[in-house]
């Protein structure tokens, strides 16, 4: 912390002459919330199971930077049609958006995303030119949006912050997908923090994938507030990713509100991954789905912390919580967190974790009818992280997905 501390009279004396005197303080204010909460401990609940902590203490170089890298956008373009957003280094390189209904802007100034998240109030100190997105009401998109993310070997510091914001009015419907692309093997914390609002009737569907990220350190917040009849859809594709805390906060503030948030996850080395989800149930009649499945090799670990709660007034609540992993060595760890928090006395709810090896007699089958046991533990391990996949309603993005998943040789 006193590494960290050393450095923000210096950096926020910079941005003086390039924005408002009130910017500067409302940033120092998140910052000394940052400071007084402490950089995260194993002591917190909310943090006990983390490994990302160790990575945050070995990061202190914190900038506000406006440079913009070179990079060429051509090279990693998906062949389908969609609208794009070029993210580098956390900063909008440039979009290309054809939709009438689509709106983007840059994110310049501070824009504080409520929470007591300490990373949060860090990012709400440092974030800089993420991006702003708003679909008009009542516009259908139909093309998704393809958010290529990029991680240079230009990075302007060794821990970068970022924040975007995404708006969907009243009965408008978006499909998201967040292709992360890491050209750098260099070591680094990203802390990157989104607000999503779906407005009465509002549709995303939100995509993403993580791969191959050998060496840096992640942490993805997510705050989505859902109207009346509104839906939030959400897939992540996690292959390989050195360290990683994934954390969604969900908000079902309108009646038939309904969220679905499912990861599928493989590891191998020293790799591990995080889940925390939360969803909120603050009205009646409204539904959530949390699903997970895990393949862990070699000493690879991951950690699942899910939460229903349900106010008092959310009668009639539907809400469905199962992880599942799979430990394909002695090394590998899954440690599951399931919680229920109700008030209501009218609801369904459940929540259900497990863990184990490939089952002995399946393996025994497959072999029996001349396929190799290499072969064999391949086709189970793909088809028990398949399930995942079938929680995908766009069928485009469900078949690239399962093709990611066929193609993988991380078996």
């Amino acid at each position: 912390m006193d590494q960290i501390s050393s450095a923000i009279d210096k950096c926020f004396s910079s941005l003086i002459t390039d924005t408002d005197v009130k910017n500067v303080n409302d940033r120092k204010e998140e910052f000394n919330k940052f400071k007084n909460t402490g950089i995260p401990s194993n002591k917190y609940e909310n943090w006990k199971y983390s490994l990302l902590i160790k990575d945050i203490n070995n990061f202190s170089d914190l900038t506000i930077s406006k440079k913009k890298p070179n990079v060429n956008l051509k090279k990693n373009l998906f062949d389908f049609n969609h609208d794009k957003i070029f993210l580098v280094d956390g900063i909008l390189y440039d979009a290309d958006i054809n939709e009438k209904g689509l709106k983007i802007s840059q994110y310049n100034n501070f824009k504080k995303i409520g929470n007591n998240n300490p990373l949060v109030c860090l990012n709400n100190a440092f974030a800089c030119n993420g991006f702003e997105l708003e679909v008009k009401e009542n516009s259908k998109v139909k093309k998704p949006l393809v958010i290529y993310n990029y991680f240079t070997n230009q990075l302007p510091s060794t821990f970068i912050n970022f924040q975007h914001k995404l708006v969907l009015n009243n009965n408008s419907e978006l499909v998201v997908f967040i292709n992360n692309i890491f050209q750098t093997n260099s070591k680094f914390f990203c802390n990157n923090v989104t607000n999503v609002e779906l407005k009465d009737g509002a549709i995303l569907k939100n995509y993403s994938t993580h791969e191959n990220n050998k060496s840096s350190s992640l942490f993805n917040f997510y705050n989505v507030d859902l109207g009346y009849s509104s839906n939030f859809e959400y897939f992540n594709y996690i292959n390989n990713t050195s360290s990683c805390r994934d954390e969604i906060n969900i908000n079902l503030n309108g009646e038939n509100a309904f969220a679905s948030l499912a990861n599928l996850q493989n590891l191998d080395q020293k790799y591990n991954h995080e889940s925390k989800w939360v969803i909120n149930h603050n009205k009646e009649n409204t539904k959530s789905s949390q699903f997970l499945k895990t393949a862990l090799h070699d000493s690879s670990h991951s950690v699942f912390q899910g939460k229903i709660y349900v106010n008092s007034i959310a009668q009639k609540t539907d809400g469905y919580q199962l992880s599942r992993a799979l430990l394909l060595s002695d090394l590998a760890k899954f440690t599951a967190k399931p919680e229920l928090e109700i008030y209501a006395d009218d609801v369904k709810c459940s929540h259900g974790s497990s863990s184990g090896s490939i089952d002995e007699d399946s393996l025994f089958y497959l072999r029996s009818r001349g396929i190799d046991e290499k072969d064999a533990k391949k086709m189970m391990i793909e088809g028990f992280l398949a399930e995942a996949v079938q929680k995908i309603t766009d069928k485009n993005f469900q078949q690239l997905f399962l093709n990611k998943l066929a193609l993988s040789n991380e078996y």
